[in-house]
C-alpha cells in the first residue's frame, strides 16, 4: 500500500505501456491484487482477480473470470449466433448444465441396467420355482 487506505488494489495489464492504468481496455488478460490494512507497512493480501479472453476453435470468444485462481464465471460470445452471449457462473452451474443436457441419457442408461437386473432375478426365480 503506497497510501493509508484500508483497501488497496494493484492492477496489471500488459496491453498498455503503463501496465498499472486505472481504467483500461484489455486484449488478452488483466489481473488485480487486493490488499487490506491500514498502511503500506501494515497491509495484507486479501484476494486476487484475473480476467482472460481467448478465441475458441469454433470462432467464439471465451471469457473467464477467476478469483484466487478459481474459475467463477465464463462467457461465450459469438456474433454469428442468434443468442450471441452465453454466461456460465461457476463450476457448479456448469455441472448442473451438463446434468440437464445428459440427464435423460443417464436416466435411460440407469433404467436399462435396473431392468436388466430385474430380468436376471426373474429368470433365476423361474429356474428355481419352475
Amino acid at each position: 500500500m503506497a497510501f493509508s487506505y484500508p483497501i488497496w488494489i494493484d492492477t496489471h495489464n500488459p496491453s498498455y505501456k503503463n501496465q498499472f492504468s486505472k481504467s483500461m481496455g484489455v486484449k488478452s488478460s488483466a489481473s488485480s491484487n487486493i490488499k487490506i490494512g491500514t498502511s503500506a507497512s501494515n497491509s495484507y493480501d486479501f484476494a486476487s482477480m484475473r480476467v482472460e479472453t481467448a478465441k475458441a476453435n469454433n470462432g467464439s470468444r471465451v471469457y473467464n473470470f477467476f478469483v484466487d485462481d478459481k474459475l467463477v464465471k465464463s462467457a461465450f460470445y459469438n456474433n454469428k449466433l442468434k443468442d450471441k452471449m452465453k454466461i456460465v457462473y461457476s463450476e457448479a452451474d456448469k455441472e448442473e448444465e451438463l446434468k440437464k443436457e445428459y440427464f435423460s441419457k443417464w436416466k435411460a442408461e440407469e433404467e436399462a441396467k435396473d431392468q436388466e437386473f430385474r430380468n436376471k432375478r426373474y429368470a433365476e426365480r423361474l429356474a428355481v420355482n419352475g
